[in-house]
Formats: structure tokens, sequence, C-alpha cells
């Protein structure tokens, strides 16, 4: 099947067959903890091939006829337009590999990550995030506040929804339809925070992807409004984007329009995480949070690590990707390459002249070696820009030559990591600083985006965040005693 043809033939089926579909296909790639993984992923339609689909069946209006897809002929029919999907090269791309240049590479990188990364990352991780996020509190912000004035009430009440949610789709030894309707009531002024009908999510989707060509890696507001009402039904889609809606999207929502908040976050809340996870580590034997310097004109990075005569600089960067950069505009990858350069250029200026001549933040006094003392970029929502394209950039901004020794240990020493990437080393409580070392003497590691050896199996994971896994066992204790009575 052509990729342009899917809207002519979605036209053939209801509104309900298209949105029943996707439902049947997405809860199979649901678990407990997240998405099934990779070896099972192969033999399904993928979460991506899926979200494309759904918004296909979404935005092609003027259904003229009630086919559904359960007989071998709708079927087959499914299986085609996914086929074609996966087939699909947007002409961006395509131009792209014809060409003499990385910019294939780069492109691919991009939409990849971007569609395919943040879906798949780790459940409890996120919930223990967003927790301690809309949870925080100081003199300068008070998150919960912002949050229950923008969604009526507080997190805690959108975790037990989506996790029951998540619950109920990813277990199919569950009588669905009757818990489902029940969960649906029990928190109907969630449904009604996440719920768009299908005519403004049209008008808010053809804003940013107008173009067919962009439906595969355009962002989709799906993760946003997980619900769509339509002819006065209310449908699911795609459940296995429900934890992503009510953690990550609803920090989109609540600092949308609001730049002050979002700076507020960044400063605030972000740094504070960061040095909350950072004081779980075992390997650490100083954590220092930043400090003002020069009589309060400067200030550091925000955390400082040491163990031994080993040290990290991290500092962090609350930027999200452009809408856009998923289409791939040229101007806004410029632009996200731009300011990560610029964040890259300043650690390194603060590990190889600030350091120990303006500053020193530890209480023991070491004489750190040069090779020992790393730089890192902590992004909260990466872009998946490749690494050698931001730290070329970074070395034009500091006026490095490429063959130069200075040049070498800002690819050695210097690093853009997802705050994802950093969650995953301090939860399952990994040594960073191996992991550092590991990849400072490895030149052809230098630019990957991530830094762990997956050997051994499953890892005992810090105790802060094993607490989220017991307080959803008791959402699901709760969600169980709240049904004897509907059950009785």
């Amino acid at each position: 099947m052509d990729f342009k043809r899917i809207p002519v033939v979605l036209k053939r089926y209801s509104f309900d067959a298209k949105m029943h579909k996707c439902q049947s296909h997405s809860k199979k790639l649901m678990t407990l903890n997240g998405i099934v993984n990779a070896d099972k992923l192969r033999s399904m339609a993928l979460p991506w091939d899926l979200e494309t689909f759904a918004l296909f069946s979404t935005i092609t209006l003027g259904e003229y006829s009630n086919a559904d897809f359960e007989d071998r002929r709708g079927d087959r029919q499914f299986v085609e337009i996914i086929s074609a999907l996966k087939r699909y090269m947007p002409p961006k791309l395509e131009e792209a590999m014809d060409s003499n240049s990385n910019s294939f590479l780069d492109y691919i990188m991009i939409v990849t990550g971007l569609n395919q990364f943040q879906i798949q990352e780790n459940i409890p991780y996120k919930v223990f995030r967003y927790s301690y996020i809309f949870n925080f509190i100081n003199d300068n912000v008070d998150m919960n506040k912002h949050f229950i004035e923008k969604f009526g009430c507080g997190f805690e009440d959108f975790i037990k929804f989506g996790f029951s949610i998540q619950l109920l789709f990813s277990n199919e030894s569950i009588n669905q339809e009757s818990l489902y309707n029940f969960v649906i009531e029990r928190y109907r002024h969630i449904v009604e925070t996440l719920t768009i009908e299908r005519e403004k999510f049209n008008d808010l989707q053809q804003r940013i992807t107008d173009d067919i060509t962009h439906y595969i890696y355009g962002f989709k507001y799906f993760y946003q409004f997980p619900f769509i009402s339509y002819n006065q039904k209310l449908y699911l889609p795609l459940p296995h984007l429900i934890m992503h809606a009510v953690t990550s999207s609803l920090l989109f929502r609540l600092t949308e329009g609001n730049n002050h908040l979002r700076q507020l976050f960044g400063k605030e809340v972000l740094e504070s995480y960061l040095l909350h996870i950072c004081r779980f580590s075992e390997h650490f034997d100083e954590v220092a949070p930043e400090f003002s310097y020069h009589h309060n004109m400067n200030r550091t990075l925000d955390i400082m690590v040491r163990k031994d005569s080993q040290c990290i600089m991290l500092d962090s960067k609350s930027m999200s990707p452009r809408v856009s950069i998923r289409n791939l505009s040229d101007k806004d990858i410029l632009h996200t390459i731009d300011r990560m350069a610029e964040a890259v250029k300043q650690v390194y200026l603060h590990i190889t002249q600030r350091f120990r001549v303006d500053y020193y933040p530890f209480e023991e006094t070491v004489d750190f070696k040069k090779e020992d003392i790393f730089g890192v970029v902590i992004l909260f929502e990466d872009s998946y820009v490749r690494r050698d394209i931001i730290m070329s950039n970074a070395a034009d901004k500091l006026g490095l030559m490429k063959d130069s020794e200075e040049y070498k240990y800002l690819l050695s020493n210097v690093k853009v990591m997802g705050l994802y990437e950093l969650e995953k080393m301090l939860f399952v409580k990994e040594d960073i600083f191996r992991l550092l070392s590991a990849n400072r003497d490895n030149p052809s590691k230098w630019f990957d985006l991530s830094y762990m050896d997956f050997e051994g199996g499953a890892k005992e994971v810090v105790k802060e965040v094993s607490d989220i896994t017991d307080i959803m066992k008791d959402i699901i204790i709760d969600f169980a005693n709240e049904l004897v009575p509907k059950s009785g």
C-alpha cells in the first residue's frame, strides 16, 4: 500500500473500529513497569507505528462506512497499513540519504530518539521523578500549589489513575471492560483533564503537523490527551501512553506559556532534584551544591561530587526539544545544537579554568589530576542530537583546534547526558566514576548516548525508588478493596 493512500483506505472504517484496533494492539505492548522488552516488540505492531495509525485514524474525517477490522480482510488491511508505515521514508530523510552529507544520520538519530526512547523509560523511575517535581516546595516556588491550581487536584490522583489503567491493560487475566468503566467513573475528574474532542484534537494537531509527510515522526497530541471524545463516546486508543500523559506531559502543560514558572522549575526544582538523587550514591565521598563566589558575582556549576581523587561537575539544563525539531526543521536543529554547545562550553571552562582557581567546593583537599576531572551537562529532556556535532560546535566556540590536546580532553572528559541516563546509574547503584573513566579511556565510546554496561542481569534499586513499586502495590490493593462492594 502506498503511504499517501492510507487516509483513503481509513475512510472505509468507522471511527469506533479504528480506535478499537489501536487499543487492542496498544495493550499488547504494556507491562506494569512500561513497554515489553525488545525481543517481544519485534513480533508486534510497534508503539510508534500504532501512534501514526491512530493519528491517521483521528485526522481522517468523513468515514462513509461502518466496516471494522475484525474479519480476515480487515485484519489484512491493518497489516498492510502498518507495513506501509514501516516502509515509508519521509522526503526530508530520503533527500538526506541521497546526499553525500551526514545529515541522514543526524536526522534519524533525532526522530528515532524522540519517538522511541522516552516511552520506553521505566515507570517507577518516571513516577519517582515527577512525584518529587510536582510536590516540590521551597521559599521561591510551590509546585504543588501550581499543580492543584492548574489541574484541580494533587499529582497523587493522576498516578493512582494512570497506574490503574496500566494495570488493567497490561494484565490479560483481568476482566477489563467492567473494571475499566469503574476506573473511568472513579477518576472522572482526571479523565476530563486528559480528554480532548476529536475536532479540537485535529485543530491542534494540524497546527504543528499540517504536512502528511510529518505524521511518522511529528509530535502527536495523544501524549497530552490520551482520551478522545467523539459522538458522545470516549475512546482510549493508545493506553501504552497513559503513564507518559500523567507524568512528563503534565509538566509541559503546567509550564506552557509560563516562562517564569519554567525558569523557576529549572533553577529551583531541577537543581534540587539532581542534588537529591546524587546523595543516593554510595560511590560519592562528597556531594556539594551550587554556591556563589567572587563576592556573589559568579556561581559554580549545579552539583559537584567527589570520590577519592576523582570529581564530576554537573550542570543541568531544563530546556525541552522544540516541537518542530521532530519535523526536522533545520533552523530549530541548529538552535538546539547551539544551546547545547554553549552549555558544554561553560562546563569546559569551569573544569579547566575556574574549579580550583576561583573556587573549591569540597571539604577534603585533593590534588586532582586533569584526567580525573569530569564535566557533565545534564539534559532534562534529550533532543538526541549527535554528540560529536555538539562537541565540534563547542570546540569552535572555545577556539580549540581539532588536533589539539585540549580538544581531546573536551571529548574525553566533558559529556552531554540525558537525565534518565543519570537516573539509571544512580538508582541501581552503578559506579558513575568507573563508567566515565571507561568511556574516557575508549575514544570509540566518546559520543555514546549511554554509559551503562548491561551485564549481570537485574540490579538492586535504591530504597527511595523501590518504595515507588511498593506504592504501586498499595494502589492495586486499594483498587481491589474498592471493587469489593461493586462485585458483591
